[in-house]
């Protein structure tokens, strides 16, 4: 008997954990055209974001996504200022959003999902694309910490794009 409860307390356990913490896709992605090296000291600009989903929002997602780059860069000490450090410009296009909806996750996983999946491209100072970063997230369950996830979301993209860009810039040069 005590065992039974032991599994179905820490089932239940499990679930509550699940809706309370949420759970979705994290998929990101950069790629360099061949050849290309990042030039250690690196900094990178921010350039233009732009909502290609072909919808309006409530929201000004351009400015969300693109205050959230410029922020995570700062964070990371890559955003590029006016110093003689080598640049790149990070320029972004939000591919898909959904804003999504706590209460119906809660409901059914799945159902109110919030969505963000963004293309975003790297050029030299010479204006060359010189690559790419590709980022998908989304909060498919979850009631409690996701509240609020469609503007996280955000944040969790501009972290995932840096972080990719960070690894190139510290990365050791390949002999």
């Amino acid at each position: 008997m005590l065992d039974f409860r032991i599994g179905r307390n820490l089932a239940a356990f499990a679930l509550a954990m699940l809706f309370a913490v949420g759970c979705g896709t994290v998929e990101h992605k950069l790629s360099l055209e061949n050849g290309y090296r990042v030039q250690p000291g690196t900094k990178v600009v921010v350039g233009p974001v732009n909502n290609k989903t072909g919808q309006s929002f409530d929201v000004d997602v351009d400015k969300m996504l693109s205050d959230a780059l410029t922020q995570r860069l700062k964070d990371q000490n890559l955003y590029w200022t006016s110093d003689p450090a080598p640049k790149l410009t990070l320029s972004a296009d939000i591919v898909q959003y959904a804003k999504g909806d706590a209460f119906k996750r809660w409901l059914m996983p799945g159902y109110g999902s919030t969505v963000l999946i963004v293309h975003a491209t790297l050029t030299d100072a010479a204006n060359h694309e010189v690559g790419a970063v590709d980022a998908k997230r989304t909060v498919d369950a979850g009631g409690g910490y996701t509240i609020g996830a469609w503007e996280s979301i955000f944040r969790d993209v501009a972290a995932d794009v840096v972080t990719d860009l960070q690894k190139q810039v510290q990365a050791p040069p390949k002999m």
